[in-house]
């Protein structure tokens, strides 16, 4: 299976896309992404994870920017 860390879904493009880009700068996470699943709402969410270390790791990096609802959801 492979996982990934919801952080936020978002009305507007732009506001993904500027959650995307605070998170690699100030978390350092590079492999941060963005689908679109309609065509008003953006997901932003960290993965895809094979394994849970390097999840751990990741959601513990995530944890410092003090988000309040992430979510480990299973592909």
């Amino acid at each position: 299976f492979n996982y990934i860390i919801k952080i936020a879904d978002f009305y507007f493009k732009e506001s993904a896309k500027d959650m995307k880009q605070r998170i690699i700068n100030e978390a350092k996470i590079e492999n941060t992404n963005i689908i679109k699943l309609s065509n008003t709402e953006f997901r932003v969410f960290i993965g895809p994870f094979k394994d849970l270390n390097s999840l751990k790791k990741s959601f513990n990096a995530i944890s410092l920017l003090e988000f309040d609802n992430l979510e480990v959801i299973r592909e």
